[in-house]
């Protein structure tokens, strides 16, 4: 790929540099050839010339005009080079199973995670380069302050997530301003309890974590009637005082499903 490539501020780019960082990338994502992987955003294609020899097929979603053809030349014909927004690709035409690896831009980096979710049929494993401000909030629990809230909650309710390891800022070209991580995402968790009504479910946590410095009761005491949610709170054992950071995901799945009898 040609350096003179220059980043689009406008796109989020950064491009990793780092060959070691790569690599422990690739080593992570545990690829094998039996399975299909789609990549966000290959930018330059360093990770896709990693990836390719390794898998069965490999669908490259690239945003940039100016990088598609480059890419085109310099990858092998098997590689599918697609030029499009993710957020606006749609998923249904790939066979069940898939693995999504990418180095995402913090700027739409929620909206990412909510389309992976959506297409969760689809998707079995998620491999995501992400600024390490978000990956804290993604694998935040109750009790961690103010990295966890709503968005903690909606993810871990659909995936089994783990931050596998930190990468310095000066990996990057250009080197953004704080450092990021590489996280993992194992779609259809197993999990014990579940939401009767998931929309309920979701909508208490937004609710909750809208005013989450107010305590339990006084944020949610409009969708279920202060006496009601007093008395599920009581029967599950949670002070009415608590704060919304404080209920963890399992709280929060059980008094929806006491609320919704």
């Amino acid at each position: 790929m040609s350096p003179i490539h220059r980043p689009k501020k406008n796109l989020g780019q950064n491009f990793l540099t780092d060959t070691r960082i790569q690599q422990k990338i690739i080593q992570a994502c545990a690829l094998n050839p039996d399975e299909v992987v789609v990549e966000i955003g290959p930018g330059q294609g360093v990770l896709t010339q990693l990836i390719a020899p390794q898998v069965k097929r490999l669908i490259c979603v690239e945003t940039d005009r100016d990088l598609i053809e480059p890419l085109r030349s310099q990858l092998p014909d098997s590689v599918e080079i697609v030029h499009a927004d993710f957020l606006k690709w749609e998923m249904g035409h790939l066979p069940d199973g898939i693995k999504v690896i990418g180095n995402i831009p913090y700027y739409i980096s929620t909206p990412i995670i909510e389309k992976l979710i959506r297409d969760r049929a689809k998707v079995a494993s998620v491999f995501l380069t992400v600024q390490l401000e978000f990956g804290e909030r993604l694998i935040a629990e109750a009790g961690d302050g103010k990295e966890f809230g709503s968005l903690s909650c909606f993810a871990q309710y659909h995936a089994d997530i783990k931050m596998l390891f930190k990468i310095k800022n000066t990996c990057f070209r250009p080197a953004p301003k704080v450092d990021s991580c590489f996280l993992r995402l194992m779609m259809h968790p197993k999990r014990e309890a579940k939401a009767q009504d998931e929309e309920f479910l979701f909508k208490l946590i937004q609710t909750a974590f809208q005013q989450r410095r107010k305590n339990i009761v006084n944020t949610l005491k409009g969708l279920a009637g202060r006496e009601k949610l007093e008395q599920a709170l009581k029967d599950l054992g949670i002070e009415a005082n608590s704060r919304p950071e404080n209920l963890s995901l399992l709280n929060y799945i059980d008094l929806s499903n006491r609320l919704v009898l």
